[in-house]
């Protein structure tokens, strides 16, 4: 009996030091091990400004004293001064990138005329062409200015391209879409400044979400995400919002648009995940802030 008893004690101790064993490897692996995704915290701050331009979309990147300029809204002489008149007021004569994210007119508008009246160094391409006057005109425009450095996003697709302490990584366009299919083919970037990241999505929709999905997985989640395609229940379906885990929404659209931007599905989907809503309509051009941990908003109204 004696034996037996001892037995017991042993088994006990044994199973109380496993449990203490979890235990503490838990809290290394949870306090002590580098999380993936603790990056050194850059000096100074990123701005990113979502231009109230109407019904369209412009973002305004500023950071170590470099500017990156992702679309331009349309070509309308309102929508044009509304861009032209912020990055006068920005002080903005030089663009380090400039990225159209697809060649519909509410995103590449003013493209050629942005081309023809700034200092660019590089400008990022969705592959997607197209044959609107507005495109060729921004095409000729480039072919004009041979200094410009064009990259095709898809060509880049997973690489990094550093502005200052800024890492942009292209994830889009992942897939092949239709030849008249302008919203897929957008380019989609993920910029990150130390901890904070922000996903830009163009007007990619549910087909291009899913390729994303499947591509990035995890890798997708953000704090702010630039809602793809003006808020439309055709981009920002469940999977995808549940998957990305925005902190932060910003979505761009124009007061009392014909297309009703943002669609209730959206605004819905956005509420479930706990997503905060800022919209250029309501709230005129939206600047958030970060040192790489900590995020602030500006709003106009």
């Amino acid at each position: 009996m004696a034996r037996r008893s001892k037995r017991k004690t042993y088994n006990a101790i044994k199973a109380v030091l496993s449990i203490v064993c979890v235990i503490i490897a838990l809290f290394v692996y949870k306090f002590c091990m580098p999380k993936e995704q603790d990056y050194e915290i850059p000096e100074g701050t990123a701005e990113f400004h979502f231009i109230d331009i109407g019904q369209g979309d412009a973002t305004l990147i500023m950071v170590d004293g470099k500017n990156i300029l992702i679309d331009t809204g349309d070509r309308a002489d309102e929508d044009r001064a509304k861009l032209v008149n912020y990055l006068k007021k920005m002080n903005v004569t030089e663009l380090e990138y400039f990225v159209a994210t697809h060649p519909d007119s509410d995103h590449i508008g003013s493209a050629a005329y942005v081309v023809e009246n700034y200092k660019i160094n590089n400008v990022i391409l969705s592959p997607k062409e197209h044959t609107s006057k507005t495109y060729e005109n921004f095409i000729t425009a480039l072919e004009e200015r041979p200094s410009i450095n064009v990259i095709n996003a898809q060509e880049k697709l997973g690489e990094c391209i550093n502005v200052g302490e800024l890492e942009m990584k292209i994830l889009g366009p992942v897939g092949e879409y239709g030849s008249d299919d302008n919203n897929n083919p957008s380019v989609v970037i993920m910029a990150r400044w130390g901890n904070t990241k922000v996903l830009l999505t163009g007007d990619a929709e549910e087909e291009a979400e899913l390729d994303l999905r499947t591509e990035y997985g995890a890798a997708l989640d953000c704090d702010i995400l630039k809602v793809g395609h003006h808020g439309s229940s055709s981009s920002s379906k469940n999977a995808f919002i549940k998957l990305v885990k925005p902190e932060y929404a910003v979505i761009s659209c124009g007061v009392d648009n014909k297309y009703g931007h943002p669609h209730k599905e959206t605004l819905d989907v956005l509420e479930f995940h706990k997503a905060k809503i800022y919209r250029t309509d309501l709230q005129g051009t939206i600047v958030a802030s970060t040192d790489g941990e900590n995020i602030t908003f500006k709003t106009e109204k």
